[in-house]
């Protein structure tokens, strides 16, 4: 065969594909999706948070500048941290004692690919209430490098009415 037929042969089935929506059999790199158990594992870093009313305002209590991480193992365990950047200095030497607003944990954590959600069980935190607890959140991935993560029902506020938390993450580079 001639160059000129090779082309032509090649132009027409590129176009029988895009035309009559002709597909070649599925490649291994695309014929296997990922479930969120395997696209959670990872490290990933503070994107944006903010909570959100039932109005639809959305509201930033960590400030500017509020910086996170969340590691996600295939093992099945995990470690968050959130910081705000305008903490006061501490007065005293000891880093033991944190400074305004952090919230750090880690524990065990599960997925649920059927309702979208996973569950964290707490084994120690910065607000001891929550040493020990489980708790359930939704888990959405719009894409392989992103980490959205709300609650599964509004948290009551006896001041701002009640809330949803938005977490986004970026997976680390």
């Amino acid at each position: 065969m001639n160059t000129m037929n090779r082309r032509t042969t090649l132009a027409l089935t590129a176009l029988a594909f895009l035309c009559f929506g002709i597909a070649l059999p599925p490649s291994d790199a695309l014929g296997q999706q990922k479930t969120l158990k395997e696209l959670i594992v990872g490290t990933w870093i503070l994107d944006s948070v903010y909570d959100q009313t039932e109005d639809g305002i959305k509201h930033e209590p960590w400030g500017p500048g509020v910086e996170g991480i969340a590691i996600f193992d295939q093992n099945g365990h995990y470690s968050w941290q959130i910081i705000s950047a305008d903490r006061p200095k501490s007065e005293g030497t000891s880093p033991r004692t944190p400074v305004g607003q952090v919230n750090c944990f880690f524990g065990t954590y599960t997925v649920d690919e059927k309702t979208k959600t996973y569950t964290v069980h707490i084994e120690r935190c910065t607000f001891p209430q929550w040493d020990g607890t489980d708790g359930t959140n939704n888990l959405a991935m719009p894409t392989e490098n992103e980490l959205n993560i709300t609650t599964t029902k509004p948290i009551p506020d006896p001041t701002m009415g009640a809330f949803v938390p938005h977490i986004n993450f970026k997976r680390a580079k």
